[in-house]
């Protein structure tokens, strides 16, 4: 049976719910829709990363992307609801409601309203080609550790990356990835596991949602 999510209308807990030294996972994105692959690589996160929880901050939209449909919000949300089988994975409405564009943006408002807690900021291989593309992405490199999970056809995109390139010398041992969290930044991961290759767009090409 599916544990209902937890859903926040500005952000998940607050300050006396989210303990100093919590370890939490933020995977951010449009989620249109959410799907499986989100909660593989969750999955793989909480596991790998010895995570608390992984939060699905879902934003109104991806200024770097062209959507060929971009669903409601809130039924991005209610697509969030069905896809989450664990009550360590919650949903966030938090860029809508403080109308934040960026990542950067995002990640430093949680470091202030969170002070003690230990973000990681997830994403899919996929993602990382065009990672040098976001808002002050040399800034975000320093600002969090960064676990970059892979993802069909895109192990090529992580080694052959800006960023990969550029901060080789943090790369973080596979290994040692559960103590990715407490390392000094900037840091970084990339965790081979069993894949997922299901996707957004296959979902929209099929009229799901």
């Amino acid at each position: 049976m599916n544990s209902t999510p937890k859903i926040s209308k500005w952000i998940i807990g607050d300050r006396e719910t989210v303990s100093p030294n919590q370890k939490i996972g933020i995977l951010g994105g449009s989620f249109n829709p959410a799907h499986e692959g989100h909660l593989s690589i969750s999955k793989i996160a909480l596991q790998r990363l010895n995570l608390d929880e992984v939060w699905w901050i879902i934003s109104p939209r991806n200024p770097l992307k062209k959507y060929d449909i971009l669903y409601d919000f809130e039924d991005r949300v209610s697509s969030a609801e069905k896809v989450i089988d664990t009550n360590h994975i919650s949903i966030s409405r938090l860029e809508k409601n403080a109308q934040i564009k960026y990542t950067i943006g995002t990640v430093e408002y949680l470091n202030t309203r969170y002070v003690g807690t230990k973000f990681v900021w997830i994403m899919g291989a996929d993602n990382l080609k065009d990672f040098h593309r976001w808002r002050e992405w040399d800034k975000l490199a320093i600002t969090v550790p960064i676990a970059i999970i892979d993802r069909p056809s895109s192990s090529l995109d992580v080694t052959s990356s800006l960023f990969a390139n550029k901060y080789r010398k943090y790369r973080v041992d596979e290994a040692d990835a559960q103590n990715l969290a407490d390392k000094k930044k900037p840091a970084w991961v990339f965790l081979h596991s069993k894949l997922n290759d299901q996707s957004s767009s296959q979902l929209r090409n099929s009229g799901l949602k």
